[in-house]
């Protein structure tokens, strides 16, 4: 299809996507603007870098509504539709699509993915593409779904104790089962949009299922223990639940520093997950094959 009218389409179906989010609420005002941006900005990079944002975004805010009477018990701030701001959006995207662009200028916009040349600067910068949103939906799968788990989370530094569900760096079974799912999901919804190429794209969209998944765990995982280190836990004694600020004399600082916030820590772990991806799997891929 021509630049022209990919555009133009990419350009409808974000501007749709910012207004149905800022009408239900899963995204306040200057999110719905950021969220047009960044989506606007991926669909002209190809369709499958489209679709593998909203495929992101669409899962996450289903998500948040699952267990939404138990949520509003355990946690300080719920909200069912999310009510996601700018830098939420711009956190959990702009990265991603940089290299989305750097792809487009540098290969084109449908050239097909050939893991058969693992170190093609094409294939690095789709992986790092994959990576960032597997990382994203790990993550947000993990809390969204972890949080209901009957068992109480444990604190990823000191796995033999348990603690309140919503704290910074605690991890369950359940939560980590869904942070798989979700990077598997990305992998694949990317892999599924690839250009037909004989022989291979089976191939590759299995691997970039796999890198999906992997993706995922580890940067669910980095997210953890960035969450349990660095990002302070606040606990209102008084209702027994994680509240995101100190905001009144029954509120303890558990641990962690104020100025790094849960954004800085979904900044840091998704490029981390992102660059790692985008350097090393092309090395493993190479020596299996």
């Amino acid at each position: 299809m021509h630049q022209i009218g990919r555009t133009a389409i990419g350009t409808a179906i974000a501007l749709k996507i910012a207004k149905s989010g800022y009408k239900k609420g899963s995204l306040n005002r200057s999110g719905s603007i950021a969220a047009f941006a960044v989506a606007a900005a991926a669909f002209s990079c190809s369709f499958r870098c489209g679709a593998t944002l909203i495929c992101f975004y669409a899962t996450g805010s289903k998500l948040t509504k699952v267990g939404a009477s138990t949520k509003m018990k355990l946690e300080d701030d719920y909200a069912a539709e999310g009510d996601r701001g700018a830098k939420q959006v711009l956190a959990c995207s702009l990265f991603a699509v940089l290299c989305g662009i750097l792809r487009r200028i540098f290969v084109g916009v449908d050239s097909p993915l050939s893991m058969a040349n693992f170190g093609y600067q094409g294939n690095r910068l789709t992986l790092a593409y994959v990576a960032f949103f597997a990382c994203c939906a790990g993550d947000t799968w993990a809390s969204e779904l972890g949080v209901l788990a009957k068992q109480p989370p444990r604190l990823v530094t000191m796995p033999w104790r348990t603690v309140v569900p919503g704290t910074n760096g605690g991890v369950s079974l359940a939560g980590t089962l869904a942070s798989a799912t979700g990077g598997a999901a990305m992998g694949l919804c990317h892999g599924l949009l690839l250009p037909l190429a004989p022989g291979q794209w089976i191939r590759d969209t299995y691997m970039l299922t796999v890198v999906g998944l992997a993706s995922g765990l580890f940067g669910s995982l980095l997210d953890s223990l960035l969450g349990a280190t660095l990002q302070a836990t606040y606990y209102d004694t008084k209702r027994r639940i994680v509240v995101k600020k100190k905001n009144s004399p029954n509120t303890e600082n558990c641990g962690g520093w104020a100025f790094f916030s849960n954004e800085a820590v979904n900044v840091v772990s998704t490029i981390a997950t992102a660059v790692l991806a985008a350097l090393w799997t092309p090395f493993i891929l190479q020596s299996i094959s």
